[in-house]
């Protein structure tokens, strides 16, 4: 799959932008230790930062929560899964521990406070339209819950559904046998170049560093 496979609908105008990253020369295993010390780094610093603030005074959780109310979704009901992982270190709970990409994409989604889904790329049956849910659509997440997305933002490929900013399907999901992955950064329309570069460029170091990723191309929609 390339990023000319992907299309954002007209549907989408003014609400949302995306950026996109494929990786290849993954290296998936059981969480990392060396991650690990990392996310308990950033989980540390955070609980300092964010205290008993309330988060929705945070800039940057406001930012992603645009994406929830341009469309008329409570963000607070149907939290993106940045903040999700915020709330889990400002209530003195553990992170999530999956796989060391997996893993990876979340200290990026933590640490920026940017949405982030990832997919295994061998699993995604091209093109990609990014549009707006419709009734009686939704998927099995990779919690295996159903998830109905009727008005929210999502994926969908050849197949149906398989992604949004709070929580991504099981049938695209990350292994450890995961060798190539699409990562999807979501933004509001408002965020600009800048931001959506320095988050591509965070998801490919991380990667990178604990993964042995590598991108193969990258892109920002629209």
């Amino acid at each position: 799959m390339k990023l000319k496979e992907i299309q954002v609908s007209d549907s989408l105008e003014g609400l949302a932008r995306v950026g996109v990253s494929f990786l290849k020369g993954v290296v998936n295993a059981s969480p990392s230790p060396a991650l690990g010390e990392r996310m308990d780094g950033l989980v540390e610093e955070l609980r300092h930062t964010v205290k008993d603030r309330r988060l929705s005074e945070l800039e940057v959780v406001q930012l992603a929560r645009k994406l929830y109310h341009r469309l008329g979704v409570d963000p607070t009901k149907d939290r993106p899964s940045s903040e999700r992982l915020l709330r889990r270190v400002q209530q003195g709970r553990p992170l999530p521990r999956i796989n060391t990409l997996v893993d990876a994409v979340n200290l990026a989604s933590l640490s920026l406070q940017c949405p982030l889904g990832v997919y295994d790329w061998d699993k995604v049956v091209p093109p990609v339209l990014v549009r707006i849910g419709r009734p009686d659509e939704g998927y099995l997440s990779v919690s295996r819950n159903p998830l109905h997305l009727e008005g929210r933002l999502v994926l969908v490929d050849g197949e149906g559904l398989f992604g949004n900013p709070s929580q991504d399907s099981l049938r695209t999901c990350v292994t450890e046998g995961t060798v190539r992955a699409m990562v999807v950064a979501w933004a509001p329309v408002d965020a600009t170049n800048e931001y959506l570069d320095s988050v591509l460029r965070e998801i490919d170091q991380v990667c990178s560093e604990f993964c042995s990723g590598t991108v193969v191309e990258s892109g920002i929609f629209p």
